[in-house]
């Protein structure tokens, strides 16, 4: 794929990830659950209807980040401004354990909260702008703390109480309820005999985990984290999210369809999905937990103990056909092939229909494409220009396989009805070994469960698409 293309699918993802995550701030409580940001619901102080938000960012994406940094805003839910002189009596938690507590002022009512961690110490609140800022009465909102705090990833809960806005002297009494999440990174080392040494990493949003194995008879990758199973704690959680980046050379976890567990018992598939565009070297699987999720889990429990056990592993259920949109979102491919598990030295059978994305199931007529198979990104093994046989029943393309040839390749359409934009990727794998069940696919990119968000975001990748294409045009 070209470097502009990929990037234009990059923005593109990351406007429907926007676009889920606003749609899951509808249903947010007043007592969030975690995620990296959150817009807690409007609600009376005096005759003013007043939200606040609260975010974070890591100043440095790994298990020992430099710092963390809190944004909170109390605002006018009706003008959409920032109130001035606003106080917050800010308490932070991660589990049981109080991690600060201080009294937050700002001039504007926007508030930044630079965290330093420290494994030592007491924890000290400095304003920016120091003593000259104090003498002339100001204060800036934007605070120095340094200490034992944020110093491991997870679940933070804070109480925030405000007690001015408006007027330092206006008096106020309103508490809010918030939970941020810093993520937290784990790396889990498999040495495979047919794909080599890779790294998996495991991002957790919830809490931190640990007892990270890797089973190579069952392909079963797991990892536990804390979790209070009360009624009291479940009802105040919006969701679970764990993530898991996953080498694309690692050849036998590049399938079409996942398998996860919680405490032993079999998750939804649509609670699983897989983002194939966000980075080049990885794909990434969500598991996405929400409260009646959750809920469900914990009635099929007798004993859940205080801790959540996540296992995940390549299923071997066939997922054929793999369906997924060009980049233009002009056209949707429904693609299988036979054998499921492709072996060097064999010829596959690659069935494929061109689809009009606005009628269930009906190919666009006759159309021309390029078609082509390539070892991992680069390197042909296979390509041919063709033209799409103006019937329902699709078509079908021989491809032999060099017999020196494993591990990922790449199953490319491009230039369908001669349009550039019109392209779309499926990753698959060239195993060294027969899979023991035939059923098992080896392709990823976009499983069934995922067609749900396609179809919410297919909106606006025409907008993004139409607007490239006027730019170009220019």
């Amino acid at each position: 794929m070209h470097k502009n293309e990929r990037h234009v699918v990059k923005v593109i993802y990351f406007f429907s990830i926007v676009v889920l995550a606003s749609l899951s701030f509808l249903v947010l409580k007043a007592y969030g659950d975690g995620l990296a940001s959150e817009t807690l619901p409007p609600s009376l102080i005096g005759t003013t209807n007043v939200t606040l938000t609260i975010g974070s960012i890591p100043f440095l994406i790994d298990n020992n980040h430099a710092g963390t940094q809190l944004n909170l805003v109390l605002m006018d839910a009706d003008t959409q401004k920032p109130i001035p002189d606003a106080t917050l009596a800010i308490s932070a938690f991660k589990g049981q354990n109080a991690v600060f507590g201080h009294i937050f002022k700002s001039d504007s009512g926007n508030f930044i909260l630079n965290f330093y961690p420290q494994q030592t110490g007491n924890t000290t609140f400095d304003e920016k702008g120091g003593l000259l800022s104090g003498l002339f009465g100001q204060d800036s909102g934007n605070y120095d703390v340094k200490g034992q705090v944020f110093n491991t990833g997870g679940l933070y809960r804070f109480k925030i109480e405000v007690i001015t806005m408006g007027a330092y002297d206006n008096q106020v009494s309103k508490t809010y309820n918030a939970g941020i999440s810093i993520p937290e990174y784990d790396n889990l080392t498999i040495n495979d005999p047919n794909y080599g040494t890779h790294q998996i990493q495991i991002i957790a949003y919830y809490d931190q985990i640990h007892d990270i194995k890797y089973d190579p008879a069952t392909k079963f990758v797991n990892f536990t984290m804390p979790f209070d199973w009360s009624d009291q704690n479940i009802g105040q959680l919006t969701v679970v999210h764990q993530e898991i980046r996953i080498p694309r050379a690692l050849g036998d976890f590049v399938v079409t369809k996942y398998d996860a567990y919680v405490n032993n018992i079999k998750i939804p598939d649509k609670l699983i999905s897989i983002d194939d565009y966000s980075m080049d070297a990885y794909r990434i699987v969500h598991l996405i937990l929400y409260k009646s999720n959750v809920q469900s889990l914990q009635s099929e429990q007798k004993d859940p103990g205080q801790e959540m056990t996540f296992a995940l592993r390549p299923s071997t259920d066939n997922a054929f056909p793999v369906i997924q949109f060009t980049r233009n979102a002009q056209y949707k491919i429904a693609l299988s092939w036979d054998p499921p598990a492709i072996l060097p030295g064999t010829t596959a059978q690659f069935s494929f229909k061109i689809l009009d994305p606005y009628r269930m199931n009906k190919t666009v007529g006759s159309i021309p494409y390029d078609f082509s198979v390539l070892e991992g990104k680069n390197g042909a093994i296979f390509h041919q220009v063709g033209r799409t046989a103006d019937s329902d029943n699709g078509d079908t393309i021989s491809v032999p396989f060099p017999p020196d040839y494993t591990g990922a390749i790449t199953i490319a359409f491009e230039n369908l009805n001669g349009s550039s934009f019109a392209s779309t990727e499926f990753p698959a794998t060239v195993s060294s070994q027969a899979a023991e069940n035939s059923s098992q696919s080896t392709v990823p990119e976009f499983p069934l469960a995922s067609l749900t968000m396609l179809a919410a975001v297919f909106g606006l990748m025409i907008f993004f698409t139409k607007t490239r294409n006027t730019l170009k045009m220019r």
